[in-house]
């Protein structure tokens, strides 16, 4: 499924569904089972060698500013269905990258990928 709205692109395996929005943001929830996210950064610094692993996430929350000129997000990883009960989050500007979420059989890939072409 690949999900586009307001600068923001995600490519994944898994359904992308708004849950909630308001004048400024919109909420999007990728359920992914409770599995392992290992989460790749284009361009990581030198001293992260793989990725960044987040054990047991029930869910992935991606809350972003649906304001023009506005391309700030962040992700959450939930350990239940709760939207209250994030493990983990992070900031980040989309404005240059697209996010790919793609199924294993134990785990689930998580890419923050440059767009080079923008």
């Amino acid at each position: 499924m690949i999900y586009e709205k307001s600068n923001l692109k995600i490519d994944s395996d898994f359904q992308v569904r708004e849950i909630q929005k308001d004048a400024y943001n919109l909420d999007l929830i990728i359920p992914i089972d409770t599995r392992c996210v290992n989460m790749y950064l284009h361009n990581a610094p030198k001293y992260i060698l793989s990725r960044v692993q987040f054990p047991s996430v029930k869910s992935i929350l991606i809350r972003f500013c649906i304001l023009e000129d506005n391309n700030i997000c962040t992700v959450h990883f939930l350990s239940d269905s709760g939207v209250h009960s994030t493990m983990a989050n992070f900031e980040m500007d989309y404005s240059e990258i697209h996010i790919e979420v793609r199924e294993s059989e134990f785990f689930v890939d998580m890419k923050i990928i440059f767009d080079i072409l923008k």
